[in-house]
Order: C-alpha cells, then sequence, then structure tokens
C-alpha cells in the first residue's frame, strides 16, 4: 500500500499547480481546475518526507519546497541548494541527500521493527 511506505523523496516540489503558474495570491481563481493541489495532500503523509529544491529555481519557485515543508508531519531536514535552478541541481549532493535519506529511514524502521525470535 502506497500508505506503508518508510519515506518519501521530493524534488522540486509543486505545492500547486495554479499557484506556480499564477501565483498564491491569484491561484484560487483556478482552484476548480487545479489537478496538482498538493498542499491538501501532504499533511497525510505520515513517514519522513525529505524535500530538495534550488532556491533559483524559475520553473517550480523555492517558495513551493518550503510551504510543502512546513506542512509535513514527519519533517526530515530540507536540502535548499542556494543558487540553483529546476534543471541544474548538483547531481552529487543531491545523490549524497538522497543516499543519507535513505540510510536515516531504514535505521528508524530496524528500531521499530520487532526482531525476529
Amino acid at each position: 500500500s502506497p500508505l506503508d511506505v518508510a519515506g518519501v523523496i521530493l524534488q522540486s516540489p509543486l505545492e500547486s499547480g495554479a499557484r506556480a503558474v499564477l501565483g498564491s495570491t491569484v491561484a484560487w481563481l483556478g482552484y476548480s481546475l487545479d489537478i496538482f493541489r498538493n498542499y491538501e495532500k501532504i499533511d497525510k503523509i505520515t513517514a519522513p518526507v525529505a524535500i530538495m529544491h534550488g532556491t533559483s529555481d524559475e520553473v517550480v519557485p523555492y517558495a513551493n519546497g518550503q510551504a510543502l515543508h512546513q506542512k509535513l508531519q514527519t519533517k526530515y531536514a530540507p536540502l535548499w541548494l542556494e543558487g540553483y535552478g529546476h534543471n541544474n541541481m548538483p547531481q552529487d549532493e543531491c545523490f549524497d541527500y538522497v543516499k543519507e535519506f535513505i540510510r536515516s529511514v531504514g535505521e528508524s524502521k530496524e528500531k521499530t521493527v520487532p526482531t525476529a525470535q
């Protein structure tokens, strides 16, 4: 089940289609047409969530990642990449972040899973 995941990784996440295109102040105009209202869903994720986003992203504004991070139930330290955009994220830094997140999630899962006897 998707509800049983150990963790979720989001790269340059979209808070909302309308908010990314129109900005949050006028996004309510396109609310009924916006099929990407992730801000209404993100707080239902109980697993740890790791978010990485470039601060100079012009495709999906950095504020989208920040807003989603604020709504998380189980926050993992975000990776805000200063000066990077949507399509030039530094691969090594992103991979290292993902590897550390997976390691962290694996360790915490081991602590909560009873050992077989």
